[in-house]
């Protein structure tokens, strides 16, 4: 299998809260692409990996900006699965804010050609800069708790863009000396950093001294609300 430059393969979209990072409670129209580089053990969204994972339907970049009109939220999620496997820079809607959720592997301004691990191939252009600077970009390099690997050039290439922020997930203390280890080794200043709790459920968000080390490291915590308001439910 194989995508062209047009297509977009979509696992779902919905109206919901953003549920973490910077931008948290906004009300957003959320696209989520099908498809993902990676294969993270915690991840929530496994039915958007491959080709068998889950169900998707293919959109052209017109037929997505027209999804994207026919709704009045002013924020626009686009998450997945993985993002950047696509042009996002051809989806822009004027009077819209774009927030991307990406795992970071990607470098957007660079062409892509890329087989995944079902064997689907991903080729693209690179993406135009002076459109996505404008996105709110939230990286999430994965931790070993997920079990991958940082990709260090690509994270060399987000600590210095002024349009991003980044955003961690962590099991307990430990994983917290990794983020403050990655921190220091990218030059990356942690008032750009979103630590959230890993889980789908409320109990699993509410871990106040775990919270108290995230304040104590001149972290910000980036609450889960998705999780703690719905649980593991689809479309929220």
């Amino acid at each position: 299998m194989e995508a062209n430059k047009d297509i977009y393969y979509l696992s779902e979209h919905f109206v919901s809260l953003q549920g973490e990072g910077n931008c948290a409670g906004l009300n957003s129209f959320f696209l989520r692409f099908h498809f993902c580089n990676l294969a993270c053990t915690w991840c929530d969204t496994k039915y958007t990996w491959f080709a068998d994972s889950g169900k998707f339907q293919p959109y052209s970049s017109e037929e997505l900006k027209a999804l994207i009109r026919a709704h009045n939220t002013e924020h626009i999620i686009l998450t997945g699965g993985e993002p950047t496997l696509y042009r996002l820079d051809n989806l822009v809607v004027p009077g819209k804010k774009y927030h991307v959720e990406s795992n970071g592997v990607f470098i957007p301004t660079a062409p892509l050609a890329v087989t995944i691990a079902d064997g689907t191939v991903f080729r693209r252009e690179g993406m135009d800069e002076s459109v996505i600077r404008h996105f709110n970009w939230v990286i999430s390099p994965k931790l070993s708790n997920a079990r991958q690997q940082i990709n260090e050039q690509s994270i060399s290439f987000w600590a210095k863009q002024d349009y991003c922020v980044f955003k961690f997930i962590i099991r307990d203390e430990s994983d917290l000396d990794e983020i403050e280890g990655t921190l220091k080794r990218f030059n990356i200043a942690g008032n750009k950093v979103y630590v959230g709790l890993e889980g789908q459920s409320l109990e699993s968000q509410l871990k106040p001294a775990l919270v108290d080390e995230i304040i104590r490291r001149g972290l910000n915590f980036s609450p889960r609300l998705h999780a703690m308001l719905w649980g593991a439910s689809r479309g929220k």
